[in-house]
């Protein structure tokens, strides 16, 4: 979390920049096979599946009901995953505990190196998710309504300053 590596940096930027973007609608029919989903940003589709059965640690104890993890594409050069929370309402999670962040190496590559890169930072700030997203920041690359509402958002981050 406090490493100031130049080639962390670069490969972080070509990360969010080669990311698809979370959908502002979960598509429930992901929760039985991969699914193809445009993105206009990129120009192209990028093939989704259900997270939540694979990581159920990380919605953990949060308001995040469905996830997804973008499959890694045999073109794409950072081994990166884009993980996408949303709520009960299939709403996505753009900020707060349940928010879900990129993945620097996805699990489709290795699940222990996604395990040592993705998740132990997550346990090493002990659920302050905020910390957490400052270095893992939540996508919204198709500006979705906030979610949570403000003053659900602000009842979380004091939540966590007071863990």
């Amino acid at each position: 979390m406090n490493c100031k590596s130049n080639f962390l940096a670069k490969y972080l930027s070509q990360v969010l920049q080669d990311l698809p973007s979370c959908p502002c609608v979960h598509p429930l029919e992901a929760g039985n096979s991969p699914v193809s989903l445009q993105d206009e940003h990129q120009g192209r589709s990028f093939q989704w599946r259900d997270a939540v059965a694979l990581e159920s640690a990380w919605t953990f104890t949060s308001p995040a009901r469905f996830c997804l993890r973008s499959l890694l594409r045999v073109e794409s050069s950072p081994l990166a995953a884009q993980h996408c929370c949303s709520d009960e309402g299939s709403r996505p999670l753009t900020r707060g505990k349940g928010a879900g962040v990129p993945d620097l190496n996805s699990t489709d590559f290795s699940p222990e190196l996604h395990f040592k890169v993705d998740m132990l930072p997550w346990i090493l700030c002990k659920g302050y998710w905020s910390r957490y997203h400052a270095v893992w920041p939540p996508n919204n690359g198709r500006a979705c309504a906030d979610n949570p509402p403000e003053e659900e958002h602000l009842a979380q981050l004091q939540e966590a300053r007071e863990y």
